[in-house]
């Protein structure tokens, strides 16, 4: 059973007909060849932005994204929303900008976990994303400059990458993306030259750890 399953009458947070089309659309299309080298890939770069809640925890309060097309950052080919009184149009807008193409974010925990939590809540499942974290692979395409895992400012400075507002979702994004552009530099001299190779070696590594 595929997460669209879930969509039926009565079993999402109250979507109109529009936001399902929407929805149906981008689980009607084809996986990703993750088989395809990295410069012929359109990875997508995801980052959120939140803020404190009542109680306790965080809350997402907007999305950003960029994509890398074929190795290249276009930072015209972005997305940028504000959750506000609109939170499902804004988390499927996003989805649509991401296609089906592999996800990359730094801190997997955090920022796939804040989105996987606002698409359960707003569009009552949570989609298939082939999720890649920076923060898991870098160690291993870079031992030399940081061992072991590290907060994203360390990497960042490491390459002399501009973080230029950390609050703004996009902002984060772009900055994360240039990483990813260094990784995958690395990753294609190591042999690792697929999408599928970099999730490989993301388990592995997982694994390894114990998590």
């Amino acid at each position: 059973m595929n997460w669209l399953s879930r969509f039926l009458p009565g079993s999402s947070p109250g979507l109109n007909p529009n936001q399902q089309a929407s929805l149906e659309a981008i689980a009607a299309l084809p996986a990703p060849d993750l088989g395809r080298s990295h410069y012929e890939t359109r990875y997508v770069v995801v980052n959120t932005e939140t803020g404190p809640m009542d109680g306790g925890g965080q809350r997402l309060l907007a999305v950003g994204a960029v994509a890398i097309n074929r190795g290249l950052l276009h930072p015209a080919d972005a997305y940028h929303a504000s959750l506000g009184s609109a939170p499902a149009d804004a988390l499927i807008g996003l989805l649509k900008f991401i296609g089906r193409a592999p996800a990359i974010v730094y801190n997997a925990p955090f920022n796939q976990g804040t989105l996987e939590r606002a698409f359960e809540q707003n569009l009552g499942s949570v989609p298939e994303v082939d999720w890649i974290d920076l923060m898991v692979l870098m160690p291993s395409l870079y031992p030399e400059r940081i061992a072991g895992q590290a907060r994203m400012d360390a990497w960042l400075g490491a390459f002399s990458i501009d973080r230029i507002d950390h609050r703004d979702a996009l902002l984060e994004a772009l900055a994360v993306a240039q990483l990813h552009q260094v990784a995958l530099a690395r990753a294609s001299v190591q042999g690792l030259t697929t999408p599928r190779d970099l999730l490989e070696t993301q388990s592995s590594r997982k694994w390894l750890r114990g998590s």
